[in-house]
């Protein structure tokens, strides 16, 4: 049987008889400008926020993956003179920051010129908002290698699209839509657990001033015990900033070995993954710097306080100089305990304020981290709040992996249902 051509390799059974998808340049599928903008755009006078018609920004179509149903910014009556005004829902392109991002306004919105404005399209905006999710990546073949994508109306008018009959548009849009709904459900669960975490992570350990937390375990009470932070670590290692200077320099680094480097976005992160290997004779000689299962790993510049505990079964690896590795004794501070301790906000706040008269954020010296007074509750409230947090963090990275479920769902089906 000769093969269809400019079908989907996924189609719904009641297409599956139809004819081909009519291919076209989309200068002849809509009439496609560019937004304006007003200059200088932080000049005051184009905005204000009692009025009715939004200013779009990039940030607006990141928060809101497109879908634009609201808009902090308003332009005002002058602005709205330099700008395009559009007030019913129009299908826009990003052709600046996230290139080739499809967006829906769903308010009463100003474009600025950072973006493309479809006028009198002769398809489904919201089919080709899905259409134009799927071609995303395409887009990248009028970038030079290493370079940022440079987008314009006339690449866009230029570009050739696959278009079914509007019945087709119509099914595929409204499946799309449903997977939507079902992926935005999940992602609401999972921040309505990450906010129930970080109201938890305030109430259970005490804030600045205060010697005991304003929620607790039935059966404690009484002020926790002032301790000074060194006490809290392995007495013969802990705590230790990774190597600076020559002791890591790239001529180091090798493709193959088995001895890795971790950096500061493992700790970030909660990730192990790594980019460069060291050979084993430089590992050998960096041991005061390796980690160890149980170790916990601290971002120490820039981005700083970031936690991770080392997994099992983790590469032998080495900590770079914006990790800090730290070794504590199980036998005074509960594991569990202690890296939702790091993460609460007293804590936190201590950490990235402390070193407030640098250009760049910096920890404290290590000497004066170990003298910090800190307070600590008995073993047995610490394993108590420990395994809580635990059961709490099982709970999000089960809904994560929903999410990341459906999100890779939704991509296989952009990716075989569209010409």
């Amino acid at each position: 049987m000769e093969e269809k051509k400019n079908v989907p390799k996924r189609r719904f059974g009641e297409f599956v008889k139809e004819r081909g998808w009519k291919s076209e340049y989309f200068e002849n599928l809509a009439e496609i400008v560019r937004g304006a903008s007003p200059r200088p755009i932080q000049d005051p006078k184009w905005f204000d926020k009692n009025s009715q018609v939004g200013w779009l920004r990039i940030s607006d179509v990141t928060e809101q993956n497109g879908r634009i149903r609201y808009l902090e910014q308003h332009i005002s009556e002058l602005g709205q003179k330099k700008t395009r005004v559009i007030h019913t829902p129009h299908l826009l392109l990003s052709i600046a920051a996230t290139v080739g991002k499809p967006v829906i306004n769903y308010t009463s919105t100003g474009v600025h010129d950072g973006f493309l404005i479809f006028y009198e399209p002769k398809f489904d905006i919201e089919y080709m908002y899905y259409w134009l999710e799927k071609f995303r990546p395409e887009w990248s073949k009028y970038g030079q290698p290493g370079s940022q994508v440079n987008l314009n109306s006339e690449l866009v008018k230029t570009q050739k699209v696959y278009l079914p009959s509007k019945s087709e548009q119509l099914k595929i849009k409204k499946f799309f839509q449903h997977l939507d709904k079902l992926i935005d459900v999940h992602q609401q669960k999972l921040q309505k657990l990450k906010a129930q975490k970080q109201a938890y992570l305030s109430e259970m350990f005490p804030q600045e001033g205060e010697t005991k937390p304003k929620r607790r375990f039935a059966g404690f009470e009484g002020s926790w015990q002032i301790i000074k932070f060194n006490d809290l670590l392995n007495a013969t290692e802990g705590i230790r900033r990774g190597p600076f200077g020559s002791a890591l320099k790239k001529e180091f680094f090798v493709n193959d070995s088995q001895y890795v480097v971790y950096e500061q976005h493992n700790a970030i992160y909660n990730t192990f993954q790594t980019r460069y290997k060291i050979s084993k004779d430089k590992y050998n000689e960096l041991i005061k710097f390796r980690v160890s299962e149980g170790d916990f790993i601290m971002s120490g510049a820039g981005t700083i306080g970031k936690i991770a505990r080392v997994p099992k079964d983790i590469q032998n690896g080495v900590i770079n100089q914006a990790l800090i590795r730290i070794k504590i004794d199980a036998s005074i501070i509960d594991p569990n305990y202690f890296i939702q301790w790091m993460r609460a906000d007293e804590m936190q706040n201590r950490l990235t304020h402390s070193n407030p008269g640098s250009a760049m954020v910096n920890l404290v010296p290590m000497t004066e981290l170990k003298n910090w007074e800190v307070l600590l509750p008995s073993l047995e409230e610490q394993q108590k709040i420990g395994t809580f947090f635990q059961k709490l963090d099982s709970l999000i990275e089960k809904q994560e992996e929903r999410v990341k479920k459906y999100q890779a769902l939704k991509q296989a089906y952009l990716n075989e249902m569209f010409v």
